[in-house]
């Protein structure tokens, strides 16, 4: 099942998005020196596929090891003045009967990872958060990004709250 999500709210340390089978609206939400657009939920993701550098290596595909990826895809331009990263383990997924998911990776040679490099001033990426969580998560209600975690920021996550 793959659901589009659009933004239904943007302000403050939260943000409301609505679940839609429309296109993405393009609005976004900061976190700390990021502005972050999220494009697209999958639930039940079986594999995330890795690159050629990473195959001739001897990695193949990652597989789910509590049942089923969550991947929310986004989209994130720094605003900020130095290089800065958004790593992937720095999210949280949320399901509505309260339990907290730490997202899954870095994945090494993952296609469309995305986030977990420094990225320049004036640059937007897009990639992907992952969440390996049991098959039986169907809903979800909040994700926590935060960017740049690094001892001495002072940059809370943001909450954005599904409904």
């Amino acid at each position: 099942m793959v659901a589009v999500l659009g933004l239904a709210r943007c302000g403050g340390d939260v943000v409301a998005l609505g679940r839609t089978d429309l296109a993405n609206s393009d609005e976004t939400f900061r976190n700390g020196s990021f502005l972050i657009t999220v494009t697209g939920l999958a639930y039940g993701v079986r594999e995330i596929d890795v690159d050629a550098a990473a195959k001739s290596g001897a990695a193949s595909a990652y597989k789910p090891k509590n049942g089923q990826f969550i991947v929310f895809y986004a989209k994130a331009t720094r605003v900020g003045f130095t290089p800065a990263s958004m790593p992937s383990m720095s999210s949280t997924l949320s399901d509505a009967s309260g339990k907290k998911y730490t997202a899954a990776g870095p994945y090494f040679g993952a296609l469309g990872q995305g986030f977990d490099t420094k990225q320049l001033p004036g640059t937007t990426r897009s990639g992907w958060f992952a969440f390996d969580v049991p098959e039986s998560v169907t809903d979800i209600t909040t994700l926590n990004v935060q960017s740049d975690p690094l001892p001495g920021t002072t940059n809370p996550p943001t909450l954005v709250r599904f409904g």
